[in-house]
């Protein structure tokens, strides 16, 4: 008879099955001394002595994220310069702010190093400070900015953009037919 384990896979595990100490279900365990067929099941046993409150790692993009388990035993997922900002104010963050780190140092959660900032603004300040990949910037002052948009809604500029890719359209459907 070919042994499985509990999700009924063969050869999945060396040891024989055995009971749950808390559940009584049958499971193959990894170890010989393996008691429990789950985390849960330990974690009743144990009194959730092993169930850490908060667990924290460094995500892809250089953040520290983690796991937080609240009080009605629901668990949530937090960037950690978020909930520290939270914590301080008193309330969630609504979407649309942001929390910008002084420093640039996404590790440095230190609430002396966090400022809250509308996404708008944390945008804005990022953007300007960036190196351009392809392309080229133009060192234009604020004024000149300013000068330009209005002189392009002026002309109606936006009308005649729209009207240039309505005939590139109407000319590349004309070379298919």
């Amino acid at each position: 008879m070919q042994l499985l384990d509990s999700l009924g896979r063969c050869n999945n595990r060396k040891h024989a099955e055995k009971p749950c100490l808390e559940c009584k279900k049958m499971f193959r365990p990894k170890r010989t001394n393996s008691k429990y067929c789950s985390r849960p099941c330990q974690w009743i046993n144990n009194g959730g002595k092993n169930k850490k409150p908060v667990s924290w790692w460094k995500n892809q993009r250089g953040y520290i994220e983690g796991r937080i388990w609240l009080p009605d035993g629901a668990q949530i997922r937090v960037k950690q310069h978020r909930f520290i900002m939270e914590g301080i104010l008193n309330r969630t963050l609504q979407p649309d702010e942001d929390v910008h780190h002084i420093d640039g140092n996404k590790l440095n959660n230190n609430p002396s190093n966090l400022r809250l900032v509308s996404h708008g603004e944390h945008s804005t300040f990022h953007n300007t400070n960036r190196k351009h990949r392809r392309g080229y910037t133009m060192n234009l002052t604020e004024n000149e900015r300013t000068a330009r948009a209005i002189r392009a809604i002026a002309i109606d500029l936006s009308r005649m953009g729209h009207a240039a890719i309505a005939k590139a359209t109407e000319n590349k459907e004309g070379e298919l037919n």
